[in-house]
């Protein structure tokens, strides 16, 4: 089933959710750093009333181009300079006038003062000084009567400025506000942890999913086993339910049936297990796939072919060093002396809670023991890989290999061979003798290039059929 785009988004938020996470948490901390070690800067305000006299007050700043012209006359050199002789400050009417701030509103006669300092104690001071030189300056520039009036007639309107509200300070501090930006450095972190995650999972040439195996690969996806399954044996053969045991069951039902009745599914008794890699979780596929098989009535044969590192034996609960595949083809041993049964535990598990239910209490206290008895639902037989080989690549490589599967597949619905990953020669001769080949894929650990290797190399050695497993999957692979 294909994946929506907003399905594959998600996936990818899941997957990338750390450096999502991580982004706007060091962003934070690092501006709510940044502002605690900042020295607080302190806002003084005032108001100042400015208004035409003669038969009374009346507001003057109607007019945005009066209202502007007082403004700019507030914000003069000649006021500054006033104000730093003052108070004998050692600055420049520019660099004063930067923390000066003069706002009015179109239909208010109010003139909204501030000045910004380190010092509260001088950002009162400056703005006193300001109000005083600005109310002097408006007495003596524009509070004066026309020379040129005819002597009876009305006085020319003169303007007063009035400071009404006087220099106070305001209870927050302009700056640093820690907690503000805090959340506003979080906000831009979280924008670029989504998009540094996106940018990362666009470089990232790990298998993420059925369908990057698929096309890296080129064959069909048949299989997908979680996590639970990884480095353990099959619980029909330790009776043990570890957790995690419900999820793999249900995925290693999907794989069985996959393989017995999909059309992707494996044509022909003899099956080859390998991977691109050490550590994809080959043994552990091969393992289940046999169990599940003959728990489903099919008669199996396991060989363990990976004579390098030969852990199948211990999947099945075998003992290691019991003569086998080697020994045979060293021609020490017949082939039928040294396949070994294993008998499969079994019993209904109770909804994951960790018991055994049986019909009786003799059986419950035989829980772990019950065994099918060899043909009751198949059979699973091993040859395992017997004494250590001198010379693995040319051992597998004799014609006595191609007559010893015939041999094995005449006896048995399905042979699965656990064999070396393919990087390794040893599996080359064993890829020839198999009817399907199952490659065995890690998500989120298998890379492209490893994956186009294993496809090249499968390709030039003329596989027939060529299916993947997935490992360490958090998806089931369903039939069809």
């Amino acid at each position: 089933m294909q994946q929506s785009a907003l399905q594959n988004y998600l996936q990818v938020l899941r997957r990338q959710a750390w450096v999502i996470v991580l982004v706007p948490v060091l962003a934070g901390s690092l501006a709510w750093f940044v502002s605690s070690q900042q020295t607080p800067v302190y806002r003084a305000s005032m108001g100042i009333f400015v208004a035409q006299a003669g038969g009374g007050f009346q507001p003057i700043l109607g007019s945005q181009s009066l209202s502007q012209t007082m403004s700019n006359l507030l914000e003069s050199d000649i006021v500054a300079r006033q104000a730093i002789n003052d108070l004998n400050l050692d600055t420049t009417p520019d660099k004063l006038r930067k923390k000066l701030k003069v706002s009015f509103k179109p239909d208010s006669s109010v003139l909204d003062v501030s000045y910004d300092s380190t010092d509260k104690s001088f950002a009162l001071a400056v703005l006193g000084s300001l109000a005083d030189a600005y109310t002097r300056l408006v007495d003596e520039r524009l509070g004066v009567q026309s020379r040129g009036a005819a002597r009876g007639s009305q006085p020319l309107s003169i303007i007063v400025a009035k400071v009404f509200d006087p220099p106070h300070l305001q209870r927050e501090k302009v700056s640093p506000k820690p907690l503000k930006n805090l959340g506003f450095g979080s906000a831009i972190g979280l924008v670029l942890g989504i998009i540094f995650g996106f940018a990362r999972e666009s470089l990232d040439n790990r298998i993420r999913g059925r369908r990057d195996a698929e096309e890296w690969f080129g064959a069909p996806v048949v299989g997908a086993l979680p996590k639970a399954a990884n480095g353990n044996p099959p619980s029909a053969i330790t009776g043990e339910r570890k957790r995690g045991h419900e999820a793999l069951m249900e995925s290693l039902y999907a794989f069985r049936a996959n393989i017995e009745f999909s059309q992707d599914g494996v044509k022909g008794p003899k099956v080859l297990v390998t991977s691109a890699g050490e550590g994809e979780g080959k043994t552990t596929v091969a393992a289940h796939m046999a169990v599940a098989l003959a728990l489903a009535g099919k008669n199996v044969i396991c060989v363990e072919a990976d004579l390098r590192h030969p852990d199948l034996h211990r999947y099945l609960g075998l003992k290691p060093g019991t003569p086998g595949i080697v020994n045979v083809i060293d021609g020490d041993l017949d082939l039928r002396d040294a396949l070994q049964t294993v008998k499969l535990k079994v019993g209904t598990w109770v909804n994951g809670r960790g018991s055994w239910r049986h019909k009786d209490r003799d059986a419950l206290r035989r829980s772990v023991g019950a065994t099918l008895s060899a043909g009751s639902r198949g059979t699973l037989r091993v040859l395992t890989m017997g004494r250590a080989a001198d010379d693995p690549a040319n051992l597998l490589a004799t014609d006595i290999l191609k007559k010893l599967f015939d041999e094995l597949a005449a006896s048995a619905d399905y042979v699965i061979v656990d064999a070396p990953p393919l990087p390794i020669a040893d599996a080359y001769p064993l890829v020839h003798q198999a009817d399907n080949v199952l490659v065995v894929a890690k998500q989120g650990w298998t890379k492209r290039e490893m994956a186009l290797a294993v496809r090249e190399t499968l390709e030039g050695l003329g596989a027939a059929k060529v299916a993947v497993v997935l490992t360490d999957s958090n998806t089931t692979v369903g039939y069809g």
